[in-house]
């Protein structure tokens, strides 16, 4: 009778320790990781996912809204850029050349102008700002926005206004890049889709896409 009522004593104290001992770990919490730095769009809600018409040559052709979250600690300013790497030998398309952004922006609506500085894309020379994706040829396509956190408030480049290429601005921000991450979407035009045989434009923190084009889309 003594050894079971001792058991049950020694039950009762071994369970009020672990209950204790769960109490102050919920209470403390798991050792806090670091936050991801992620760029977002509303438009495209998954990784590669589809690039809505509203975005491409085949719709409005504005650009879709960005937003990002958890940058890192001693971030000044932004870049962004958005590409494709088109197969063979042909040179990569450019849709986006963005920098100067401030610090404290965490979103870029949709049809953006006004926020930070824009460089030109490739599809129609010596013209800055937006141009949409409008590929030619079988298959998807994939396009990279990356997203660029920053160590110093302001990007020089040594182009005429709203003219800095992606390459300019890779080669300018290189050695200050404190963390980037990209979003990969995808477009499909339709073989009914307006325009479809093409007008002159070219194809095309963190998450997958081919080899080449993650080369191309990472830290300078």
């Amino acid at each position: 009778m003594t050894s079971l009522r001792t058991l049950l004593q020694i039950t009762a104290l071994t369970a009020g320790l672990l209950s204790l001992t769960g109490v102050t770990l919920a209470q403390k919490g798991a050792p806090a990781g670091p936050a991801r730095f992620r760029l977002k769009s509303s438009a495209v809600p998954n990784n590669g996912g589809a690039l809505p018409i509203k975005y491409t040559c085949d719709g409005e052709s504005v650009s879709p809204p960005f937003n990002w979250i958890n940058p890192p600690e001693g971030t000044k300013s932004f870049a962004m850029t958005m590409h494709h790497i088109p197969p063979g030998d042909e040179a990569e398309h450019v849709y986006i050349v963005l920098y100067n952004i401030p610090a404290d922006v965490r979103a870029l609506p949709e049809n953006s102008k006004d926020i930070g500085t824009w460089g030109q894309h490739t599809m129609r020379k010596k013209e800055s700002g937006y141009t949409p994706p409008c590929s030619g040829g079988g298959g998807a396509k994939i396009y990279t926005a990356t997203l660029f956190a920053l160590s110093v408030p302001e990007i020089k480049i040594d182009a005429p206004p709203g003219l800095a290429t992606r390459e300019q601005l890779l080669a300018a921000i290189q050695g200050k890049v404190i963390a980037s991450t990209y979003l990969d979407v995808t477009y499909l035009r339709g073989a009914n889709a307006p325009n479809s045989s093409g007008s002159g434009m070219g194809s095309g923190s963190s998450n997958s896409s081919s080899g080449s084009q993650r080369s191309q889309s990472s830290k300078p």
